[in-house]
């Protein structure tokens, strides 16, 4: 498997292997990042402080990346990532000497963390895309595949170093080591070649974002099966965003626990949907059926966030995490492959544009909702009543209107379906494509 990884890579050349250092140490640095925020905050301010800091930073991501992720339709990728990658280890030389001199005020870190949502607002679509400037047009599926592999090692990676270092060291060495590997990645970023295409400026930036999400949201409601899907993924995010964030600071806390095993709840989710992209999604899918796969991993969700509010054994907090990452990986790739096969091309990315908003709500609301939960129940109890909402949220997956007819299609039936069963959803009639 090392062998063929390695000749994959040479066949992508010099140039992406670059872009690949630098994704890899972008996605480490960002778990470590927020797994060390996050203790540091949950150890000082508790959770109302916790979620203070999440609807904030969720709430500027939400106008951050429409207004700013164009930007890389303006400039050079290389020139963007660089400098998004400089500012924010600057941010983190800041946050890590709050942290060696003991010095802790919520809305000085939350002002720190601005920047790094900022940043990562431009950074992301260009390491998202930079891919096709770099190989040609027939390696571009290899290509991305790579992408994949590099960014769930580095999603494994970052947890667990962070955790190990937090609980070696302290905080202030754990954002040391974020630094060091934003510096890594702004390195690798600045070694790409200069004759990268800079594309045309993009005129309407945040206009055009907005008019893309009307068209989506215009297409969501004309759509039952795709109205009610968006809604009950909204209603779950709630729940579910503050229970992989915020709370999972609060639960390892709760018990007792060193900071080694936030790192490893944080490393769970993210070893979970690496084996879930891997094949397990897939195999899940072909044994159970798309329908039977995604209710069972929606209730799998559900069992694990009951478990982590239930144990007080730090390997089951740990497992439990692990399945939450089976779950989320199998849900994304049972519903999310077959209605974007469903969806018109030139509808494809109005309905991402929807769906990243929905996601970006949920996580806005999800640390309010959690916050007030926590003013009158202990972190334990508050997993264990999201873990039952979650349960009868995922049991209204199951009625969406023609659901079980959709997900029971094959790949060529689920081509263009949206279009063919509600035309009305789409002003401009459009040829089905073959995918």
């Amino acid at each position: 498997m090392l062998r063929q990884y390695w000749q994959n890579l040479q066949q992508l050349g010099k140039p992406f292997m670059l872009v690949l250092v630098s994704e890899m140490a972008t996605l480490s640095a960002l778990l470590l990042g927020n797994i060390t925020i996050a203790w540091w905050i949950a150890q000082h301010g508790g959770a109302r402080d916790l979620a203070t800091f999440g609807v904030t930073v969720a709430a500027a991501s939400l106008l951050a990346i429409p207004l700013l992720s164009p930007l890389g339709d303006r400039y050079p990728k290389k020139r963007l990532m660089a400098i998004g990658f400089v500012a924010i280890a600057v941010e983190s030389v800041v946050l890590a000497l709050l942290a060696q001199a003991g010095f802790y005020h919520l809305y000085l870190i939350i002002a720190c963390e601005m920047i790094g949502v900022c940043a990562m607002a431009i950074i992301m679509p260009c390491v998202q895309t930079i891919a096709s400037e770099l190989v040609p047009a027939e390696k571009l599926s290899l290509a991305m595949s790579m992408q994949k592999i590099s960014g769930s090692l580095g999603g494994i990676m970052g947890p667990a170093l962070g955790g190990s270092v937090i609980a070696a060291s302290g905080v202030a060495s754990a954002l040391w080591v974020h630094v060091a590997l934003l510096l890594t990645a702004a390195f690798a970023a600045t070694c790409l070649p200069k004759a990268l295409t800079t594309g045309k400026p993009a005129a309407l930036g945040a206009a055009q974002w907005l008019h893309e999400l009307k068209a989506g949201l215009r297409m969501k409601w004309h759509i039952p099966l795709e109205r009610h899907w968006t809604l009950a993924n909204l209603i779950i995010g709630v729940f579910y965003s503050p229970a992989i964030g915020m709370m999972a600071a609060l639960r390892v806390t709760s018990l007792g626990l060193s900071a080694f095993w936030l790192g490893a709840t944080n490393m769970g989710i993210m070893a979970g949907m690496f084996l879930g992209f891997l094949g397990c999604a897939s195999f899940f899918s072909r044994t159970l059926g798309r329908f039977r796969a995604l209710i069972g991993a929606a209730q799998l969700r559900a069992a694990a966030l009951l478990v982590v509010g239930l144990t007080s054994s730090p390997l089951m907090l740990a497992t439990a995490f692990f399945l939450l990452g089976i779950s989320q990986s199998t849900t994304q790739f049972v519903g999310v492959t077959h209605r974007l096969l469903a969806t018109p091309v030139s509808y494809r990315a109005r309905n991402a544009s929807v769906n990243i908003m929905v996601w970006q709500l949920a996580s806005t609301l999800g640390p309010a909702v959690a916050g007030l939960a926590l003013l009158h129940a202990s972190v334990a109890q508050c997993y264990v009543l999201f873990g039952i909402l979650t349960a009868l949220c995922s049991i209204g997956l199951a009625v969406i209107p023609k659901i079980r007819e959709f997900l029971g299609a094959d790949h060529d039936v689920a081509n263009g379906w949206y279009q063919r069963e509600y035309p009305a959803a789409f002003p401009i009639p459009e040829k089905t494509t073959t995918s």
